[in-house]
């Protein structure tokens, strides 16, 4: 909180309790009913959005996630099917996700070229693996490997809730942790808010850059082999679209474009404000393309508030 005007969280916090009042209110039983679901949701998009907000509080972005999310996703199911355990699956997965992102990182840092490009284009050929290995047609995990640990693990639920709510509140605690109370997210928030004075204070921002890109990709092929354990398959248009919920969901969680600014936690309940909004809008039968043209509108709109307004949200 600072001294000027509100947290840069405060826009997610009042819209999550506004959309869910008002939903709550239209719709009542039915809407209490689908919050299990809409909580699913959250957590998929939600893990992803952890990464995306440090990668964006570091003054980059990476709009490759959906795409890594499905490949990644995708490559755990194909090695189940090639006869792997989960447990070895998982590990080479996940391998393949700090891959992922320790080549963009390097791409960007040491080429000098804008992460926004960089990531756009890994978008394309990621998910262009996806269609090429699916070849157009949903890929299954086997009946024989649903019950074993980490495959049920993932896609089941303890107490009536999805385990991936668990998983994303436990990285919630621990990306704030780290944000807050580590260098590590010292160097974080210095690079990403005035690179030059990071570096005369001693800071690699070329390490950091290209360690904040391996989280967004680990953490976005995590949520990945999630939502294929919770749905035991992956398709071709597993996340599409996925990339840009993610940025809008850390623009509305308090997460500056300029970097400097922003938190998981907000990351998150900007993911929440998302998923509710959609939630309600199906859940009243209205076409679902007005939420895209809610989203953009949203997105533009803060974006904008943002710029009028630097010190009103600014971290002093």
């Amino acid at each position: 909180m600072n001294k000027l005007g509100a947290s840069p969280e405060s826009i997610a916090v009042l819209s999550f309790a506004a959309l869910f009042a008002l939903f709550a209110a239209l719709l009542g039983n039915v809407w209490m009913t689908n919050l299990p679901s809409m909580l699913r949701d959250v957590s998929w998009l939600g893990i992803v959005v952890i990464g995306q907000a440090i990668v964006i509080i570091n003054g980059e972005f990476d709009l490759s996630v959906g795409s890594v999310f499905a490949f990644v996703g995708l490559v755990f199911v194909l090695l189940l099917n090639l006869g792997f355990g989960d447990v070895s699956a998982f590990a080479i997965a996940m391998a393949v996700a700090l891959s992922i992102g320790f080549v963009t990182g390097v791409v960007t840092w040491f080429f000098k070229l804008p992460s926004l490009l960089v990531t756009l284009g890994f978008l394309f050929v990621y998910r262009g693996f996806v269609q090429f290995f699916t070849s157009g047609f949903a890929v299954s995990i086997p009946d024989a490997v649903r019950s074993d640990v980490l495959v049920s693990f993932f896609g089941g639920a303890s107490f009536g809730i999805q385990n991936s709510v668990y998983i994303c509140a436990v990285l919630i605690v621990i990306a704030t942790f780290v944000l807050t109370r580590t260098r590590f997210g010292s160097h974080v928030h210095a690079v990403g808010g005035d690179i030059w004075s990071a570096i005369a204070c001693g800071v690699l921002p070329g390490r950091v850059k290209i360690w904040t890109f391996m989280i967004s990709a680990a953490l976005a092929g995590l949520g990945g082999i999630v939502a294929a354990c919770a749905l035991s398959s992956v398709s071709p248009t597993t996340a599409d679209g996925m990339e840009f919920e993610a940025v809008a969901a850390a623009v509305i969680g308090g997460c500056s474009l300029r970097g400097g600014i922003g938190s998981a936690w907000g990351a998150v309940l900007g993911v929440a404000t998302l998923m509710a909004l959609k939630a309600g809008l199906i859940l009243m039968g209205t076409n679902i393309f007005i939420y895209q043209l809610l989203l953009g509108a949203v997105l533009v709109s803060l974006i904008a508030i943002k710029g009028i307004f630097p010190t009103f949200f600014a971290v002093r």
